[in-house]
C-alpha cells in the first residue's frame, strides 16, 4: 500500500461538505431480518434479495438475514417514511418468495448469532478476520438517519454538539429487550451488543475543529487500523462522502410512524444546532463522562430512568428531558413536527414486546408480534 492511501487524505474527498446532500435535506437507512416462518428464527437470503434490486434501494449489512433498506434525498421527514415503506413492501414480496417473514426491532428476541452467515462481500469477510467473535455476534438491527450539511467547521460543531442528545433519541427508540431468547433487563440490548463490544464504537469524543477530527483519522488510517471511514460505527457520525451528519442512535422501530417521528426530531434537533452555529451563539459541548450516564440510563431504562442535569446536575425524569427536548427543538423549527407526538404519547416499542412477553409468557410470541406489525404497516 501506498504512501498516499495510507493517510487521512485518501479517504476524505476534498469537497467534503461543501457539495453532496443540500443543508437540512434528510434521508434514512433501515436495517430489517429475515426469518424462518415456522421457528421465526433468523434465516438467510439477503445475498438473494440483493442480487435482485437496485443498489441505491438496499444494501448488505454483515449477515445474510440482515437487509439495508435506503431512502432518497428529502426534505420532509414524510418523504424519507414514504421511502420506508415503499422499501419494506419489495422486502416482503422479496421473503414471501424466499419462505421467509420479515421483522425490523433493535435486537431478533429469538436470534442466535452462532447460526448466522456472513455475507460474501470483501468487506464484511475482512472484518470476519480481524475482529473474529466481536463482529459474528453483532446481529443488532438500527435506525440511522442523515441530515444534509454545508461546511466543514459546521458539521464538526453539530457533531459535538449533537452528542448531548444520544440519550435522548435512545431512551425514544429502545427496542431490544431481549438477546439470544432472554430478557436482558435493559431496554435497549442494541446499545450493549454493538456500542460497548466494537472498537470505534459508541459514545465520540468532541473534536473542536475539522483539523482534530482529520488528524485522528490520520491517526488511525495510516497504520491501517482502519481501512474505510465506514469502520467507524459511532453513534454519530461525519459522512464526508455524502457531506451529512449521520445520527446512529436508534434502535429500528417496527412501527414506520415511529420511524418517520424520530427522523424528523433529528432533523429538528439538527436544525436547532445549526442556528446557533450560524448565530454565534454557541453551547456547552459536554464530555463523554457526563453523556455516557444518561446513556446508560436509557439503555437500562428506557423512558422510565432519569437524567442528569448537565447545568444542574440534578436528576430530571428521562421523560420529561425528553419532552424538553421536544419543545426545544419545536420552538424555532420551520418543518412539519406533526407526529412526533407519538414519541410520548404512546408505550416505546420495547415497552410493547414487554407487554406481549408478560401476557404470553413466550418470547416466540414477541417475535411473532414484531413480524405481523412490520407487515401490517404497510397493508
Amino acid at each position: 500500500m501506498g504512501e498516499k492511501e495510507r493517510t487521512a487524505g485518501s479517504l476524505l474527498p476534498e469537497d467534503a461538505f461543501e457539495t453532496g446532500a443540500p443543508e437540512g435535506t434528510l434521508g434514512a437507512e433501515e436495517e430489517l431480518w429475515l426469518a424462518d416462518p415456522e421457528t421465526l428464527k433468523l434465516s438467510g437470503g439477503a445475498q438473494k434479495i440483493l442480487a435482485a434490486e437496485p443498489a441505491e434501494h438496499f444494501s448488505g449489512e454483515l449477515v445474510d438475514c440482515e437487509v439495508e433498506a435506503n431512502t432518497g434525498i428529502h426534505r420532509e421527514a414524510s418523504g424519507v417514511g414514504r421511502d420506508l415503506i415503499s422499501r419494506r413492501k419489495t422486502l416482503l414480496e422479496h421473503a414471501g418468495r424466499l419462505n421467509r417473514v420479515l421483522g425490523t426491532s433493535g435486537t431478533h428476541p429469538l436470534g442466535d448469532w452462532r447460526e448466522q452467515e456472513i455475507i460474501d462481500k470483501p468487506h464484511y469477510q475482512r472484518l470476519k478476520r480481524k475482529l473474529g467473535w466481536l463482529i459474528r455476534r453483532n446481529n443488532t438491527f438500527s435506525l440511522h438517519v442523515h441530515y444534509g450539511v454545508q461546511g466543514k467547521e459546521k458539521v464538526i460543531y453539530l457533531f459535538d454538539r449533537i452528542r448531548e442528545y444520544v440519550p435522548h433519541f435512545l431512551a425514544l427508540s429502545a427496542n431490544s429487550p431481549f438477546w439470544q431468547g432472554e430478557f436482558t433487563d435493559t431496554r435497549s440490548a442494541r446499545a450493549l451488543i454493538f456500542s460497548r463490544s466494537l472498537p470505534h464504537a459508541g459514545m465520540p469524543e468532541p473534536f473542536g475543529s475539522w483539523e482534530a477530527y482529520a488528524n485522528y483519522l490520520d491517526f488511525i488510517v495510516r497504520p491501517g487500523i482502519i481501512q474505510r471511514l465506514g469502520e467507524i460505527w459511532w453513534d454519530i457520525r461525519p459522512h464526508p462522502r455524502l457531506s451529512t451528519l449521520e445520527i446512529r442512535a436508534f434502535d429500528a422501530q417496527t412501527d414506520p410512524a415511529r420511524s418517520e417521528a424520530l427522523i424528523s426530531l433529528a432533523a429538528a434537533t439538527c436544525d436547532m444546532l445549526c442556528a446557533e452555529y450560524e448565530s454565534g451563539q454557541r453551547r456547552p459541548v459536554r464530555p463523554v463522562r457526563e453523556i455516557e450516564d444518561n446513556k446508560w440510563s436509557a439503555q437500562r431504562h428506557g423512558l422510565d430512568g432519569f437524567f442528569v442535569d448537565h447545568d444542574t446536575h440534578e436528576p430530571v425524569p428521562a421523560r420529561r428531558a425528553a419532552e424538553r427536548l421536544l419543545e426545544l427543538v419545536a420552538e424555532g423549527s420551520r418543518r412539519n413536527l406533526s407526529g412526533t407526538e407519538l414519541l410520548l404519547e404512546g408505550p416505546t416499542e420495547s415497552e410493547r414486546q414487554l407487554a406481549v412477553w408478560r401476557e404470553t409468557g413466550s418470547v416466540r410470541e414477541v417475535v411473532r408480534d414484531i413480524v405481523r406489525r412490520t407487515s401490517d404497516a404497510i397493508i
